[in-house]
């Protein structure tokens, strides 16, 4: 619902001649300001959590939520996990239309109940209760409590007085009581004046109030980058019934290494025997690695397992060789396993995995990361495996887990270090495409593409999918090509290299625009790929481009026989410190080459950098849509 409507509806609602309840659910008592760019409001919420003792905490919420829109029907946030270790005591809620009024109650029996992951996970405890409420209009507003005791005390709630965009917040708090005086570590980001601390040395308390909703910006830094954030740990804690004590990374790490993963490592000797075979007479260790890694590969299958310890533990690795399937722990350990068997060191790595790039917090020693990953150390640049995949390369991790910290669990304890970053340098797409044209717009010709870095795992997949599906891919990457036809479809994956290579025989029609006796005709037959920028009138947020970029594409076009050449784009090159653009054209024996360089450098600029890039951003497709004019003779 738009903003101007909402005001509309609030003066309508507090006209005097309109019945309306005194009820502080109303929408007539949120302040306007608080509605502008906003889907939904929080219009009060309370977090209480009490640590009663080092292997239980009661966590108390209520929560007071206004959605405006179908956009904000999932910032409700009606819902609770549980399993062996999480016990939902309390779940109600209210529905209340935009005046105030009760619609609907829930009491706990009337939650949807159903497995928190999805079917393909064969081993999981985790399950989740939550509002199914179907709002037949807009405004509604959910009043939602809960009370949930834990025993896993190593998972303190952290606190945001708002964790999204396109939600305001009126009233907002955060208690933790601590009884027992447990030491706590808390570590604060981005808190300002706004926010208020009353708490003590074995309290904590926070508050806020009057949050305007944030408006998501293309190509900003996460959310979590900037929001203001409260995160908080006990120095003795439990997880699953297993106590523990730690204040930093080293000791966190040491605690996860003794409790989760010693004597995991057990293997048959049949199948040591059957890795020793595989590797015999192999001298170089990296090497041995290499077959290691795709002999696990080639023996197992990606499951999800939420079991044991909290589901943070993984499975034996006898286990996963006897079963030939596991989750990333269970796939990760079992490697490690294999690779110790033969002598080779490897450590069990945690990361928070995903394209928007997420660092472990190397500051704060807590329970983080979503992932595991194995590293092989070496004294130049570490070897990373992703074990979950049966078709990627080894020491090849991609967008899902590259440049980020990530939490390397030693013998000897934790230790935070950074994962691969693929340069601009690195990250390259080379197409080459050759035309032939006649006098009606119809051609033929063929296309190639080598893909590294970055690129390698956005286009090696394809080989993979039906010939429908790649004939789909193909018709919008090379959207100037009408009525395109595939013919001769190759690839030829180079994973010792990590170089993609597609290789095609092509033909359409309806090339160009007819013009009189002259035929236009593009000269970009490759999108160079650049950034979506939408225009600003006020940008709040710097500008970030996560990561750099080559693209090079050549492209050669034989004219007709009976065409000659009038006119061709001069040469462009362009360059700042986003990157640079060349592009070279030239005609030579009735042909017109094309060659264009894209370089897109990464970084973090402030906000008034925005503008100008997104300049260079129009300037790179103004120049990509240039024609050449060939004329009939």
């Amino acid at each position: 619902m738009r903003f101007k409507a909402l005001v509309a509806i609030i003066l309508f609602v507090n006209s005097p001649y309109i019945f309306c309840q005194d009820d502080s659910l109303s929408i007539t008592n949120i302040p306007l300001e608080l509605l502008e760019n906003s889907n939904s409001v929080i219009r009060n919420e309370s977090i209480s959590i009490e640590i009663d003792d080092v292997d239980k905490m009661t966590i108390q919420t209520k929560r007071i939520v206004t959605v405006l829109n179908n956009s904000g029907d999932d910032q409700v946030s009606s819902l609770e996990f549980y399993n062996n270790n999480l016990t939902i005591k309390k779940q109600s809620a209210v529905v209340y239309n935009a005046l105030g009024k009760e619609v609907k109650k829930y009491k706990q029996k009337d939650f949807k109940d159903v497995s928190a992951v999805s079917s393909n996970d064969l081993f999981t405890d985790n399950r989740v209760s939550y509002l199914d409420y179907t709002p037949t209009s807009y405004p509604y507003t959910i009043l939602y409590n809960s009370e949930v005791v834990s025993k896993n005390t190593i998972f303190i709630q952290s606190w945001s007085p708002v964790d999204r965009t396109s939600q305001s917040v009126q009233e907002t708090s955060y208690k933790l009581t601590n009884p027992k005086s447990i030491p706590l570590r808390i570590k604060e980001t981005n808190i300002d004046s706004s926010i208020v601390n009353s708490g003590d040395k074995f309290n904590v308390k926070y508050s806020a109030s009057n949050i305007a909703a944030l408006k998501g910006e293309h190509l900003s830094p996460r959310i979590w980058d900037y929001i203001p954030k409260v995160k908080i740990a006990l120095q003795d804690f439990a997880l699953a019934g297993v106590k523990g004590s730690a204040s930093n990374w080293q000791d966190l790490g040491q605690w996860q290494y003794d409790h989760l993963l010693v004597n995991k490592n057990e293997l048959s000797p049949e199948t040591i025997a059957e890795v020793r075979d595989l590797t015999m007479g192999v001298k170089e260790p990296m090497e041995k690695a290499r077959l290691i890694y795709e002999y696990m590969q080639a023996k197992t299958r990606y499951i999800s397992i939420q079991l044991g310890i909290g589901g943070w533990m993984p499975m034996n690795a006898l286990e996963v060789d006897n079963l030939g399937y596991g989750d990333c722990k269970a796939l990760t350990n079992y490697t490690y396993s294999l690779l110790e068997s033969q002598g080779i060191k490897s450590y069990y790595t945690v990361v928070y995995a995903g394209e928007e790039k997420r660092d472990i917090d190397g500051e704060f020693a807590s329970m983080q990361g979503n992932h595991v990953i194995l590293t092989i150390p070496q004294e130049n640049e570490n070897i990373y495996l992703e074990c979950t995949s049966q078709t990627a390369p080894f020491n090849y991790l991609g967008d899902f887990t590259d440049n980020r910290n990530v939490l390397l669990i030693k013998p000897s304890g934790g230790e935070i270090i950074k994962t691969k970053k693929y340069e601009f340098d690195e990250n390259i797409q080379e197409n080459s495409i050759e035309l032939f044209l006649n006098a009606n717009g119809d051609f033929e010709g063929d296309f190639k593409r080598i893909s590294k870095g970055i690129q390698y795992g956005n286009t090696y997949g394809l080989e993979r999918i039906a010939f429908k599906a790649q004939k789909i891919y193909y018709r919008k990457h090379l959207s100037y090509l009408k009525k395109l036809e595939i013919d001769s479809l190759t690839f030829l994956n180079s994973k010792k290299d990590k170089i993609f290579t597609e290789k095609m025989a092509i033909a359409g029609s309806n090339f160009g625009s007819v013009a009189g006796k002259r035929l236009l005709i593009p000269l970009s037959i490759v999108n160079v790929e650049t950034e979506e920028t939408p225009r600003y009138l006020d940008r709040n947020l710097p500008l970030e481009i996560l990561r750099g970029k080559t693209i090079k594409n050549k492209t050669v076009l034989n004219i007709p026989a009976e065409y000659i050449v009038e006119s061709i784009p001069e040469n462009i090159e362009l360059q700042n410190k986003f990157g640079s653009f060349k592009m070279e054209i030239k005609e030579e024996n009735k042909k017109i080459i094309v060659n264009q360089t894209y370089i897109l450098k990464d970084g973090l600029w402030e906000k008034e950098a925005y503008e100008d890039f997104r300049k260079f951003m129009i300037q790179l497709k103004t120049f990509s849509n240039q024609k050449a004019v060939i004329i009939s003779n």
